[in-house]
């Protein structure tokens, strides 16, 4: 048997077990998140009643409000799960799950706990009693060489579930919001799959794991974190991130007052509620991944390597490290994660066309820039990590002067009401 394999696949079935938990648990409460840092932006007080005392607690014990994230789970889950009888039934109760599973998948390639070093260890004789010696473990659900491949593929299935549901509804509304959707993720793919390339071509590597060891440790003569050494693409992959988990201001999809509701308008219930689910697991997988390319993973500050990579001959100290490891990658998560909110609790809605024409004018063509600079830098042998900043530097600010000086069209252009005081109607 393969030395490595039973020991893997154990720690993988861990990992997924206990994360799947987590993040599950971590969905409900970063919806309690979300209203709280909406009420802190827009100076109100937020929920901050519930408690978690189910009723056998006194009212003046608040707890913070902790107790609405699971208040509103059972109220969705108690809802009546009503269905139009107009719909497509096959098809419009297989959408949710469409939209959830893609978004369950995509956090197992994370390297959340980096490596861990297992014992020796003999199995028992009704197992076959076959002797393992020890062996390095990565501390993942799913450990690929490939891994960031595999985090594009499966994060672009989560369209269709949202073309189905559209599609599925009979409505107006619905179709209209699934069609925006569909165009808004297939275009933000684009410039999302460019910068990845990119980064696989710097780094050298594609698995998620070795992308992270990467920018560790790089000192001044090396690469550091993939945000100092590529800011502009840390933030166009960012922007992409939005676009791809519809957040606002690109939640044109489900713009309430265009489209009642958007793709979901015809859901209730738990139904609906897994839209959101989805939502929020898009977003811990994007800002993990994001974390993975230009933040270092678990490495705590750039240019030094404060983390080992693995404790030698103590499985328990091991074990703690790779628990330290995962604190650090989830609090970059979280950090990203209310940056997300922020952004959509301070940013005006882009209208359709400005979204598509920012993907299509702006995003596609200067990644594509980027790529090809960059990959003539790789070539060259440039190594010091300063030079590819100073080359964001100067494409982002050519971008903004082409930007700026390029001619105009007329689509944002004011037009005039007929029969306003400010443009009567004549004869």
């Amino acid at each position: 048997m393969d030395q490595s394999f039973l020991p893997q696949f154990i720690v993988s079935v861990i990992t997924i077990f206990l994360l799947a938990n987590v993040i599950l648990g971590a969905c409900a409460y970063l919806i309690f998140l979300e209203r709280k840092v909406c009420s802190w932006i827009q100076d109100r007080i937020g929920p901050n009643r519930t408690n978690l005392g189910f009723g056998f607690l006194p009212e003046k014990i608040r707890m913070m409000g902790l107790g609405q994230a699971l208040a509103d789970g059972l109220k969705l889950f108690l809802k009546e799960d009503y269905i139009p009888p107009k719909v497509d039934f096959a098809l419009f109760v297989l959408a949710p799950a469409l939209v959830i599973i893609p978004a369950m998948l995509g956090w197992a390639i994370m390297p959340w706990g980096g490596l861990l070093e297992v014992p020796a260890f003999t199995l028992p004789e009704w197992l076959g009693g076959y002797e393992f010696s020890k062996t390095l473990v990565q501390v993942t659900g799913v450990p690929l060489s490939i891994g960031v491949i595999y985090i594009l593929a499966v994060s672009s299935l989560a369209v269709y579930g949202v073309a189905l549901g559209s599609y599925a509804s009979n409505s107006k509304y619905s179709f209209l919001g699934g069609m925006r959707a569909v165009a808004q993720m297939l275009s933000y793919e684009i410039p999302q799959g460019v910068i990845v390339l990119t980064m696989i071509l710097i780094y050298g590597y594609a698995s998620t794991l070795d992308m992270s060891a990467a920018q560790i440790g790089g000192g001044f003569t090396g690469m550091t974190w993939g945000i100092i050494a590529q800011p502009l693409l840390a933030v166009l992959f960012f922007t992409c991130t939005l676009a791809e988990c519809n957040r606002a201001p690109f939640d044109l999809a489900e713009a309430e007052q265009e489209l009642v509701g958007g793709f979901h308008t015809e859901y209730g219930s738990m139904k609906w509620a897994l839209f959101f689910l989805g939502e929020y697991m898009h977003m811990i997988t994007g800002a993990a991944f994001f974390s993975v390319l230009f933040l270092g993973g678990w490495d705590v500050i750039p240019f030094y390597k404060v983390l080992p990579s693995y404790v030698e001959g103590n499985f328990l100290l091991g074990l703690g490290l790779v628990l330290l490891k995962f604190g650090v990658l989830a609090s970059k998560v979280a950090m990203l994660i209310v940056v997300m909110m922020w952004v959509r609790w301070t940013l005006p809605r882009l209208r359709f066309d400005q979204l598509m024409r920012m993907a299509w004018r702006g995003l596609i063509p200067i990644t594509i820039v980027m790529m090809l600079i960059n990959g003539f830098m790789v070539y060259g042998g440039v190594k010091d990590w300063w030079w590819y900043t100073i080359m964001n530097v100067v494409v982002a600010v050519v971008a903004a002067l082409v930007g700026v000086y390029l001619p105009k069209d007329d689509s944002n252009e004011r037009l005039p009401l007929k029969g306003s005081r400010y443009s009567p109607l004549t004869d």
